[in-house]
């Protein structure tokens, strides 16, 4: 977890590692694996994300070059095709990591000036981010061809997720000059039933390309819904006047391994990730994603359907990927057990519940957390998963086996959705990957405890 209110500490050597594995996986090699440390902080979750998607990346490579070749495509231009691939990871993820390589080595400087020191922590966060967006997206397309992505359908407004993911995309749109609008007709103005988190993702990566490859003009997202003999399509479409896609381009921008244009790509970078992404989350949802014309030179236009999805009741025990926006107001009052062993994370965490006006004791491994959540009466625990002498799953396990329904969120440095489901399994109640917001923290405490009531 990141705070940009105080001092970081960053590793060289471990972040030196993290490139030397991304440079073999840029060429070619995936039997490289990175060691975790004992710390299990932000470095070890991003050391994990790695590893996994070495892993899973080995194993969608050989999927699409199976599909590739049944399509009657050479294998030499799918495996040029996944070179390609890997040196833009590559490019990629060591671009943010060099800048944080920079960042930290200012940091250290002495005698650099306090005013400038806000400024580097926010930027190094930032690029951090950058990096975990990436892995993250990369792990959910490997998650989708194993068909192992968890959705959570929710009522949503979609008109107000459009404004709000176009106005986290108004400063670069504003340094351009680019309009940016949403017509919607008034069917289209009510809630659908659906992944908000996902729903999100998939607008993220279409209006962020839109405002990417459009240098003038506007940006304008159609809303319709159309009902038909019991069926409902909800259509966005996001049209731009950006520099546009050739025709005999077309069928190759929703390749995860390619991009539309080589040239393209060294101009305006990007991992070629989002299309593909975004239409397999799509077909998720109950719909699609189809381009639905482009001309270099003239603008593109996409069109993403979408239909309701079938109510799901959402159990305490559930995944809580959807970010909040929650206030400190949640845990106000609450007295807190948070068993942690990496120190600065376990200060940063403590700091902030007691800022927000918690009582919060202090376990630095599992043993400590049962004999403290066995003494004494609290509202909720916050556990990691790898603690020394007893981990946090076994600590989880013999609490629930002596009847304790204290309400237990389980905090871990491991994206992957199988770990997640084996700490809910032990007993856990939600599951939090780091790093974390504090706003998700604060909305996981929140849940969990209701969850309890």
């Amino acid at each position: 977890m990141t705070d940009g209110n105080g001092p970081l500490e960053f590793d060289k050597d471990r972040l030196a590692d993290l490139m030397n594995v991304l440079e073999q996986m840029a060429a070619g090699d995936t039997r490289k694996r990175l060691t975790i440390s004992s710390r299990h902080d932000e470095l070890d979750a991003i050391a994990h994300a790695i590893n996994v998607l070495v892993g899973e990346l080995g194993w969608a490579t050989e999927r699409v070059l199976e599909a590739q070749t049944e399509r009657a495509v050479t294998a030499e231009r799918a495996n040029d095709s996944k070179n390609i691939f890997l040196r833009n990871m590559s490019h990629e993820i060591r671009t943010p990591i060099t800048a944080m390589l920079g960042f930290a080595d200012l940091l250290a400087t002495e005698g650099l000036p306090a005013q400038d020191r806000p400024d580097l922590l926010r930027r190094l966060q930032a690029n951090g981010l950058a990096v975990l967006a990436l892995l993250d997206d990369l792990l959910d397309l490997a998650r989708l061809d194993a068909h192992r992505i968890v959705l959570n359908p929710e009522p949503v407004i979609v008109v107000d997720l459009v404004r709000e993911v176009l106005s986290s995309l108004d400063v670069d749109a504003r340094a351009v000059g680019l309009e940016m609008r949403v017509e919607a007709t008034s069917d289209a103005l009510g809630s659908l039933h659906t992944d908000r988190y996902r729903l999100r993702q998939i607008l993220v990566n279409l209006l962020t390309n839109a405002v990417k490859f459009t240098e003038s003009g506007a940006i304008v997202v159609s809303m319709s819904v159309v009902r038909d003999d019991g069926d409902e399509r909800w259509m966005l479409d996001v049209t731009d006047t950006g520099i546009g896609i050739a025709a005999d381009q077309h069928a190759r921008v929703f390749e995860p391994f390619e991009q539309a244009n080589a040239a393209t790509n060294r101009v305006y970078g990007g991992s070629g990730l989002g299309l593909a992404l975004s239409r397999r989350l799509a077909e998720q949802l109950g719909g699609g994603l189809v381009l639905l014309r482009s001309a270099p030179g003239r603008g593109s236009a996409f069109r993403l359907t979408l239909r309701p999805l079938q109510s799901a009741l959402k159990s305490a025990r559930g995944l809580e990927r959807d970010i909040a926006d929650v206030g400190d107001a949640a845990i106000r009052g609450m007295h807190i057990l948070l068993a942690e062993d990496h120190r600065d994370l376990h200060l940063a965490v403590r700091q902030f519940l007691e800022r927000a006006g918690a009582t919060v004791e202090s376990a630095y491994d599992g043993r400590e957390a049962v004999e403290i959540a066995s003494s004494a009466t609290f509202d909720v625990l916050l556990i990691d998963l790898r603690m020394p002498h007893t981990d946090g799953f076994e600590a989880t396990r013999i609490l629930r086996s002596r009847g304790c329904a204290l309400p237990i969120i389980a905090l871990t440095a491991d994206p992957t959705t199988m770990y997640h489901e084996e700490a809910l399994e032990a007993g856990c109640d939600a599951c939090l990957a780091k790093p974390f917001k504090l706003s998700e923290l604060s909305a996981a405490i929140r849940r969990s405890s209701r969850g309890r009531q």
